[in-house]
Parts: C-alpha cells; sequence; structure tokens
C-alpha cells in the first residue's frame, strides 16, 4: 500500500488553515531514528496574517503524525520547520 506523501499533506493542511498563506518554497528530506521513520520539512512562506498557534495546532496527515513545528518570522517571511513521523 502506497502511503500518501505527507510533504504535500502538510502545505494543504497549512493553507487550508490559514487562508492567506502562501507557500514561496519547500522541501522535505527523509528523517529516521531507531524506531521512527518519518521526514523534515522545511517551508518559506509569506501573506498570512497570523501564524499564531501553528506550532501547538493539531494537524491531521493521513498516516502520518505531526511530531514538531517550529515557525519563525522574519519581516514578511514565515518559516516553518516541521517533522513528520510515519503512524503505524
Amino acid at each position: 500500500m502506497r502511503r500518501a506523501d505527507p510533504h504535500r499533506a502538510l502545505i494543504r493542511v497549512l493553507t487550508a488553515r490559514y487562508p492567506g498563506l502562501l507557500v514561496l518554497a519547500s522541501r522535505s528530506e527523509p528523517w529516521a531514528s531507531v524506531t521512527f521513520t518519518g521526514a523534515r520539512h522545511e517551508l518559506t512562506c509569506q501573506g498570512a496574517p497570523d501564524p499564531t498557534g501553528i506550532d501547538e495546532a493539531e494537524l491531521a496527515l493521513p498516516g502520518h503524525i505531526v511530531a514538531d513545528v517550529q515557525v519563525t518570522r522574519s519581516g514578511g517571511r514565515i518559516s516553518i520547520e516541521a517533522l513528520t513521523i510515519e503512524a503505524v
């Protein structure tokens, strides 16, 4: 069974939850620990009037858990870094 792409799902969830959020650039790379498999995601965005709470929001991704989110804002740009883990 093919799992849903967590990177695309993360972008869809964020842009739906925060109208006006425009993703300018993004990338993801595989990540693994001894017990978990997942991916690290980096997004460069602009346009969201208030990104407050993104790092504490419950983000539902099919087949994955959003384990960590960090948000930084510099001028009109918003950087979002997230770690997703495959749900078993």
